[in-house]
């Protein structure tokens, strides 16, 4: 018999954590955040406490309390009895912290199977994140001690770290009595992919995040296809668009981006998520075609180093601008200090890019602000009151619209700093990253599975309206296949 059991991904959009089982194997299918829960208890400035191990995540349901999957460093902290290794695998379908969040609590020893590229943008937020709870691809043991240099008592051990098992999938792989086939697929973060799973009971397919719309929507059609060859058992798909019908493609945004900018006499200020790669090609080639730059933080800049060394379509670090913010006292750009102090300002990883040919300040932005696009998100919203932008200027905001009273709270708080600087109103342009109901509609149908299973959506029984056999689970629950 095969289980798939649902830990997260249900009635939400997005905490995806689903154990499958079979006689010989377990395997979980992405292991993330849930935004919607963890924001019940958890804020900016009120963050699970790393002291605690997991102790906090189980305290509020964030995560399963399971024997065999969780870190050793933690659970003996925790004062918990040694556990073997229980599971075989996780099968991550791209880098959105909704799916891949909570792999910092798992075993070293449990492999992780993703894209080339997922592994970069794990990478580049493990070297660049600041919330302790980051060890995507190397766990950094905690809580040991070891001898002073002398014997002379004991000190806590720093630099242990352990490079965790993450296996680049190219197309299949085999664990016991399953084999996992993974496609590409477009999505609004690079490196996505869709799983077909052969199991003793039958094919099982799982869609991850998907659209038809991107630069890449045949990726997506190619996958359908697969799926459909092979009469599936189960088919669990996301429905975050379920109720959506309208939306347009990646490439007419980038048309409807270039008619703004063209007529734009000043700096032309824009924010989008900050890892869509996509997106920041829509951006990077207007401002080509505008001739003007494209202007990015340091932290984009580390991801692009990563992926430039992966099959990812994105942009050179040299044909961008790599903002340096003012941080700490501030010397970026005065020669009255000497460098090594200036370096001081940055975290080591960033420091390389301060002497970079692409390194621009404030004063390079204000000066000639006719030049450039400016990448701004609501933490940068601070570097306006150095760059100043022109009467003239123009704000493009190219993310999602708020869907929660925080994100109402923060919107009109940037909303208000752009009245200052007379960016007010704004351009909304924006293009998701999820097919809409009338394309999900299409996916089902045309995989035709026995079982449709809905996860990543909001309303789940809108799919009972066009496949009959549709089963809504609850948070917990298990479906046989015998």
């Amino acid at each position: 018999m095969t289980n798939l059991t649902f830990y997260g991904g249900v009635g939400e959009v997005g905490g995806n954590k689903i154990l499958l089982e079979t006689k010989e194997s377990r395997v979980f299918f992405d292991f993330g955040m849930s935004f919607k829960k963890a924001g019940l208890y958890f804020s900016e400035f009120l963050q699970p406490r790393k002291c605690n191990g997991i102790g906090d995540f189980l305290e509020f349901g964030l995560i399963p309390d399971l024997a065999g999957l969780y870190r050793r460093d933690y659970l003996r902290h925790m004062g918990r009895k040694e556990e073997e290794r229980e599971y075989d695998g996780v099968f991550l379908t791209h880098a959105h912290a909704d799916h891949i969040s909570y792999v910092n609590h798992l075993r070293d020893d449990i492999t992780i199977y993703g894209s080339e590229i997922t592994r970069g943008i794990m990478q580049a937020l493990e070297d660049t994140g600041s919330s302790g709870f980051s060890d995507f691809v190397h766990l950094k043991v905690n809580f040991e001690l070891e001898e002073k240099k002398g014997g002379e008592g004991l000190k806590k051990k720093r630099g242990h770290r352990i490079k965790r098992d993450f296996y680049v999938i190219e197309k299949e792989v085999k664990i016991n009595d399953i084999k996992v086939t993974a496609l590409p697929v477009d999505h609004s973060l690079p490196g996505a992919l869709g799983y077909i799973v052969e199991t003793p009971e039958g094919y099982i397919v799982y869609t991850g995040d998907l659209r038809f719309h991107g630069y890449h929507g045949e990726l997506t059609r190619k996958f359908i296809e697969a799926a459909a060859k092979r009469n599936p058992r189960a088919l669990i798909t996301e429905g975050t668009r379920i109720k959506e019908k309208d939306g347009f493609s990646e490439e007419e945004l980038q048309e409807r981006i270039y008619d703004v900018v063209k007529k734009t006499n000043g700096l032309v200020v824009v924010n989008f998520p900050v890892r869509d790669i996509d997106r920041m090609n829509s951006f990077f080639r207007v401002a080509q075609r505008a001739g003007r730059r494209l202007v990015i933080n340091t932290k984009q800049a580390y991801l692009l180093d990563i992926l430039s060394r992966t099959s990812c379509n994105c942009p050179s670090l040299n044909d961008v601008g790599i903002y340096l913010q003012r941080k700490r006292w501030g010397l970026i750009g005065r020669s009255d200090y000497p460098d090594k102090i200036v370096e001081e300002d940055y975290f080591t990883w960033e420091r390389k890019f301060i002497n970079h040919p692409s390194a621009l300040t404030y004063k390079d932005i204000r000066d000639n602000p006719d030049y450039f696009i400016f990448r701004c998100d609501f933490f940068e919203l601070k570097e306006l009151i150095d760059i100043k932008p022109p009467r003239g200027s123009c704000y493009i905001r190219s993310v999602t619209e708020p869907f929660d009273e925080e994100m109402e709270i923060e919107k009109k708080r940037a909303d208000n700093w752009l009245r200052h600087f007379g960016l007010y109103p704004y351009k909304q342009i924006h293009c998701s990253g999820h097919a809409n109901g009338e394309e999900i509609e299409q996916i089902v149908k045309e995989i035709s599975p026995q079982i449709l299973i809905p996860i990543h959506t909001e309303h789940p029984h809108l799919f009972r309206k066009f496949y009959s056999n549709t089963k809504i689970v609850t948070e917990g629950e298990t479906v046989s296949l015998p």
